[in-house]
């Protein structure tokens, strides 16, 4: 997948909703990934001076990755 050709992102909070995680739970966990693991921070209203995260389709396959890593970690 080409980053420079990204198309739409997903906030943080539509991600969680979509894989049934707790939305407190993925922020704390996405301090490891960066913009080129496709996680941005988008700022405007209504989303307050903070933004939220979103995610391009990269970003949301990598986050799935970084939550396997967690939840066996917790093992």
């Amino acid at each position: 997948m080409h980053l420079n050709k990204i198309s739409s992102i997903w906030t943080l909070a539509h991600v969680a909703a979509e894989l049934g995680e707790d939305e407190d739970w993925l922020f704390d966990s996405i301090d490891e990934m960066e913009p080129e693991d496709g996680a941005i921070r988008v700022y405007g209203q209504p989303l307050g001076e903070d933004g939220t995260v979103a995610f391009s389709a990269f970003g949301a396959e990598n986050l799935r990755k970084l939550i396997d890593i967690h939840k066996a970690n917790r093992s």
